[in-house]
């Protein structure tokens, strides 16, 4: 029943679009990558929306380009925020920046220090390259000059970038590192920057819709990795620069958040059963993984690439010990067609090496009862 419960909101999800949502604070994964290159995931970004407001969070490599994926124009942007300033997380700044002069939109860009003078370095270096560009429709840079503002978020103090509301908290990293809370009326999305556990996140998640965390920790699929790795910290002289999945874990559990969304993953494959089981020695709520260009709406619903709409309330009663676990992730990351099964060609990763051994009656798809018997 619980399969059938989903499959008909797979297919109403489809007849959804951004537009419909517009009146719901929104989360666009653009990036759910690292510096690690990989082709399935971009650098870290992330786009939150609501009715004509847009926030970019980290400009990581690939962000250009998924925007214009989403249909996203750089000159509607409406601010850009830096978590940190580690290049992973702001390298395609400078481009989004210029375009954004250039466009001749308001715009706030805000950060932890080293924003102000970030934005100052840029005006400085590609000032010949910008008048050469406004020249063409008869403006220098004094005509776009107010139309940003730039500076370095110190005293967290909230602040508001169209209807929605800007809180912050600094959270331990390596550098100086931001995490932010977005909320509009009685929605709200908090992102938690790269980080190790920090007491002042579960205070600014409290309650929180969605709290998109760093995924330190997590199992790559296949992985052969001890579970204790996640569980105890070696001594090292090395600093720890990210969190493991005892903190994260523990940290959304503090904040009472509906929603705890992994991104900022290092491979392409999540083993999700793995790093979900472990999460629920803490964190019984939902858990989900972030792709590239899923959009997270806080109306209970999720978009993966503008195409399935899924209540995570029903993604975590599938999640349970005694039901097949991931069918449904599956489905939404590989059936392209819709029609409730996988066939080889839509498989990916681990599922498609071991094709042939789950496809138990040699009919070219795996379907959930098939994957149910994979450990009998």
């Amino acid at each position: 029943m619980t399969r059938y419960l989903i499959l008909v909101l797979l297919f109403l999800g489809t007849q959804l679009s951004a537009q419909n949502n517009i009146n719901h604070l929104t989360a666009t994964i653009i990036g759910s990558g690292s510096p690690k290159y990989n082709t399935e995931r971009s650098g870290p970004s992330v786009l939150i929306t609501y009715k004509n407001t847009q926030i970019l969070v980290d400009m990581g490599n690939g962000t250009q380009a998924n925007l214009n994926k989403n249909n996203t124009k750089i000159k509607m942007l409406d601010g850009l925020l830096f978590t940190h300033h580690h290049l992973d997380h702001n390298e395609e700044f400078a481009p989004i920046f210029i375009q954004s002069l250039l466009g001749g939109n308001k715009i706030i860009i805000a950060g932890p220090k080293q924003t102000a003078s970030i934005v100052d370095n840029i005006l400085d270096i590609y000032e010949e390259d910008i008048a050469y560009r406004l020249s063409k429709s008869d403006r220098g840079l004094n005509d776009v000059i107010s139309n940003f503002t730039s500076k370095n978020l110190t005293e967290n103090t909230p602040f508001y970038i169209g209807d929605i509301k800007v809180s912050y908290t600094l959270v331990n990293h390596t550098i100086e590192t931001l995490a932010y809370r977005f909320d509009v009326g009685d929605e709200s999305i908090v992102i938690s920057g790269d980080l190790t556990y920090s007491e002042s996140l579960p205070i600014l998640a409290k309650n929180a819709d969605y709290l998109i965390m760093d995924s330190g920790g997590a199992i790559a699929a296949g992985s052969k990795r001890n579970a204790i790795n996640n569980k105890t910290n070696k001594q090292s002289t090395k600093e720890k620069a990210h969190v493991n999945l005892t903190e994260s874990s523990k940290m959304a559990k503090e904040a009472n958040t509906k929603n705890l969304v992994l991104t900022h993953f290092t491979f392409a494959t999540i083993d999700e059963e793995a790093t979900t089981t472990q999460i629920r020695e803490n964190y019984n709520n939902t858990v989900l993984y972030a792709q590239d260009l899923m959009v997270i709406i806080c109306n209970d619903s999720i978009v993966e690439n503008n195409k399935t709409q899924v209540d995570p309330k029903q993604l975590s009663e599938i999640n349970t010990p005694n039901s097949v676990p991931n069918f449904v992730n599956m489905l939404k990351r590989m059936d392209d067609n819709r029609d409730g099964k996988i066939s080889k060609t839509e498989a990916k990763g681990k599922l498609k090496e071991n094709f042939t051994n789950r496809d138990k009656n040699n009919d070219g798809y795996i379907t959930e009862d098939e994957l149910s018997k994979r450990n009998q």
